[in-house]
């Protein structure tokens, strides 16, 4: 049982030790640990901020942060910073051990660290985002004995803490996807879409000459993730009293979720596809009772048309990609994902419209910062590559891929906006490597993968240097394959 310990307070001499490294293997550091997190937890409760503490706040003089960013809580052992941006910046900070103020402090943009996690394991952590740097840093001056009012910038920067929402709240970065949401998807989704097989494939990895986690979603009604959105933002949809049409564009695995929502909950769903969309898909699209409509030479063409019919019709347009829902929903992947403690260097994630990606990010960079969350797309279909390295949303005149799940030509705003301090990098693999790691999960893992759902392992078949000696985790979106593909 985990005890909140009294937080010690500006003035405590305590404050000013400089703390000892742990060495591992330790017995006690799990109850520390454990009681930390407590203690952090009910300082939140009680003031309604507080994201991290130093073990030397609690009287331990150990170096050890602990870290709530609203997901998992997590711990940073023996942290080191091996790098500082030259650029720096002022913030207004706060700090549980000076409860009377905020402080604008100068700090380095950004700092990569390097530290163990709870069990021991080395991690690295580089280039943090403003904010994050900023709150390691301050935690980390505690480990030295620095309290945050030695670092004020000058005489004027020290405020009472009644102007913390203005000074200190105001600047946090804020985000579209809510950490409740995805909670909360937990109880929307089926239990036919949760709990997706996940674990290591010894012989991918040996193949591929990396630690391969394979997180497999084509294993349910639709053979594709696509449910867990689908069905999350239906079950809200009919929540708050909806009862009428359901209109989307699919180019087939988003059609055949919300399809199986409007089944589960009584209401008629209209799907708009391209001409040229996989017939299986719209097969499978039908079956579940969806009124499957064939309109433009690609899905976004389609998705014109399903957003006109919807005006016309006042019936109800969903886009993937926009809805704050539906990436909650595919985010209860990231919460799978860490659930049985693994420590992940990279996590590959097929990147379409992006409510995978997004949903899954907005999780694992709350839940572990330093899992490097890649997004992969095909190289005939580059818009959302594009998209992320400009920060806004760019067209392409086309997308020429046999991913039809990821081949997007006009980017959804939101989700590009969403990927923002979420996402890592994006890379681009070509068709030659799609089918050769479509073939290579069929003969080394027993799966039957459509080309969007092996672009993970195409990456790294594209770039084994990036991923040689690493854990890496890729997600196997779907397994909507025509016979004459498979």
């Amino acid at each position: 049982m985990a005890n909140v310990l009294p937080i010690l307070t500006e003035g405590d001499p305590r404050l000013a030790q400089p703390c000892a490294s742990v060495i591992f293997p330790d017995l006690a550091l799990a109850g520390q640990v454990a009681d930390l997190h407590a203690t952090l937890a009910a300082f939140r409760d009680r003031h309604g901020y507080g994201r991290a503490m130093a073990a030397p706040q609690a009287g331990i003089l150990r170096r050890v942060i602990v870290v709530n960013l609203g997901a998992t809580p997590f711990a940073l052992v023996n942290p080191e910073i091996t790098w500082r941006s030259p650029e720096t910046f002022e913030v207004w900070d706060d700090c549980l051990s000076v409860p009377d103020c905020v402080v604008r402090v100068r700090r380095h943009r950004s700092i990569a660290l390097r530290y163990q996690d709870d069990r021991g394991r080395l991690r690295e952590w580089p280039d943090l985002p403003p904010d994050l740097a900023e709150l390691l840093q301050h935690e980390i001056d505690h480990l030295d004995g620095v309290l945050m009012r030695e670092r004020a910038v000058d005489r004027d920067s020290v405020r009472p803490i009644s102007e913390h929402a203005a000074l200190v709240g105001a600047a946090r970065p804020s985000h579209r996807l809510s950490l409740d949401g995805i909670r909360r998807a937990l109880d929307e989704i089926p239990r036919v879409f949760r709990d997706s097989p996940q674990y290591d494939c010894e012989a991918l990895s040996a193949a591929l000459g990396c630690r391969l986690l394979l997180k497999v979603e084509s294993l349910n009604p639709i053979r594709s993730f696509k449910g867990r959105g689908a069905t999350a933002f239906v079950a809200r949809l009919v929540a708050g009293g909806f009862r009428d049409a359901v209109v989307c564009a699919s180019a087939g695995n988003f059609g055949q979720g919300i399809a199986y929502a409007g089944r589960l909950h009584g209401l008629r769903v209209v799907v708009f596809a391209s001409v040229h969309a996989n017939p299986l898909k719209l097969a499978r699209m039908r079956a579940l009772g969806a009124d499957v409509r064939l309109e433009g030479e690609d899905f976004d063409a389609a998705k014109d048309a399903a957003r006109a019919f919807a005006a016309a019709q006042g019936a109800r347009f969903v886009e993937d990609g926009a809805e704050a829902a539906v990436s909650e929903g595919a985010g209860t992947i990231g919460i799978e994902l860490l659930a049985q403690g693994d420590a992940l260097d990279d996590l590959l994630v097929p990147l379409g419209n992006g409510a995978l990606l997004n949903g899954v990010a907005r999780w694992t960079k709350a839940a572990d910062p330093a899992l490097r969350t890649i997004g992969v797309v095909a190289q005939g279909a580059p818009s959302m590559e594009l998209s992320f390295d400009a920060g806004r949303a760019v067209s392409t005149a086309d997308a020429r891929t046999i991913a039809d799940g990821i081949a997007v030509r006009v980017p959804v705003p939101e989700a590009v906006a969403d990927m923002q301090g979420l996402v890592d990098l994006v890379c681009a693999v070509d068709e030659a490597r799609i089918g050769e790691a479509m073939a290579l999960l069929r003969r080394e893992a027993g799966l039957i993968v459509e080309p969007a759902g092996a672009v993970g392992v195409a990456a790294i078949l594209a770039d084994r240097a990036r991923f040689a000696g690493r854990r890496v985790a890729a997600v196997v979106c779907g397994g909507n394959v025509a016979p004459e593909s498979a």
